[in-house]
């Protein structure tokens, strides 16, 4: 018998959350379970690829953080003709509105689904730290609660959510992200820098918990030592016109050597262009583009948030969150250890990104969560 599992996230725009969203659900129906997928907001990007790999998918319409009763009554019909046995909810408003779901499918087992840390709750709108209270309280009625991090459990039943912790990592396509010695050298050459350059980049959505500014203050004192480094960063609203980022652009340091791409949909094919990866955000969960970068065969320098220190483990470097000395100096060290070095490293990053995040193994373990689930 198919099983068959509704997914309700907060929306499917580009994000980490989201495009393991695209990941994870089209391999689950290849297993045979049967999906859709209900967005609350417009579908965007994210919504696109689903449907164009076979998964019927859903939207309510709703402006963020402000429910609606159509939007409601709608998914209240969605649920009615799926009859899922499953409802998975995808971050924080989708738990919730998955919660609602339940209402309509009495026997349907419902799963939250925790994408990030709470460190930093501050750097979440109002409406946002609102949800996750009542996230929490309602927790109770939920079946499981799927962690992407080890770290976030802790912090989320501190919060008030019940201990029923699951925790499992998002997964990476490691055929999609693996080393490509032409994609790098397309890479320079569209960036206009010399192979021996040492290309330093960064991947991310500009918001506060990525801590740009952080990047670009480390950057310019690494700069400073290293004079062979380039910078790229790539992500939603990192433009040269960004007011938090055109003062620090401006440092001589970095003159000439910041290239900044906006949103981009080719990151597959830029990513084995560089020869360090750099997290510097202030609170992630499980990072999503260091597994990618690792797959890529780029090691890392990663901030001590959430899981990234123990996704890298030996592979890559690790220090404290909001420390700039200490982030440059690890570039430095990076940049120390030479091309050869350099390469073991990613070679071993590699190795661990495909053991431990591969879509297909993690895809394995969301199934077999499902099916035991619907069986019970």
């Amino acid at each position: 018998m198919s099983r068959r599992v509704l997914f309700v996230t907060t929306g499917l725009g580009v994000g980490g959350a989201e495009r393991a969203l695209e990941r994870l659900v089209p391999r689950l129906q290849a297993q045979g379970l049967i999906c859709a997928v209900v967005s609350l907001r417009e579908t965007q990007e994210i919504g696109g690829a689903l449907r164009a790999a076979g998964v019927e998918v859903f939207e309510l319409g709703m402006a963020p953080s402000r429910p609606s009763l159509r939007g409601l009554w709608r998914l209240w019909r969605v649920v009615r003709t799926f009859k899922p046995d499953v409802i998975q909810g995808w971050m924080y408003h989708g738990n919730l509105a998955a919660q609602f779901a339940r209402l309509a499918a009495p026997h349907a087992r419902v799963v939250l689904g925790i994408h990030q840390t709470l460190a930093r709750l501050e750097l979440e709108g109002r409406a946002t730290r609102a949800v996750i209270r009542l996230d929490a309280l309602l927790s109770g009625f939920a079946a499981k609660i799927l962690y992407v991090a080890q770290a976030a459990v802790a912090q989320h039943q501190a919060a008030g959510y019940a201990a029923r912790a699951v925790v499992l990592p998002n997964g990476v396509d490691t055929d999609l992200y693996r080393p490509d010695a032409v994609a790098r050298t397309a890479t320079r050459a569209m960036l206009g820098i010399p192979d021996a350059m040492v290309l330093v980049g960064m991947v991310g959505r500009l918001h506060p918990a990525k801590n740009h500014a952080g990047f670009l203050r480390a950057a310019a004192l690494a700069a400073q030592t290293c004079p062979a480094l380039h910078f790229v960063l790539i992500g939603l609203g990192v433009t040269a016109q960004a007011p938090e980022l055109a003062p620090l652009l401006a440092e001589p340091a970095l003159a000439g050597r910041v290239s900044l791409l906006g949103a981009r949909d080719d990151v597959p094919r830029l990513m084995p262009g560089l020869d360090l990866y750099v997290l510097s955000s202030i609170q992630e969960a499980l990072p999503n583009v260091v597994a990618e970068a690792m797959s890529c065969g780029v090691p890392c320098v990663v901030t001590d948030v959430g899981d990234a220190a123990w996704m890298v483990a030996d592979t890559g470097w690790v220090v404290a969150p909001e420390d700039d000395e200490a982030l440059a100096e690890a570039i430095e060290r990076a940049v120390a250890e030479g091309a050869s070095g350099l390469a073991v490293r990613g070679s071993a990053a590699r190795s661990r990104a495909r053991s431990l995040f591969a879509v297909d193994v993690v895809t394995a373990r969301y199934a077999a969560l499902y099916q035991s689930l619907a069986r019970s």
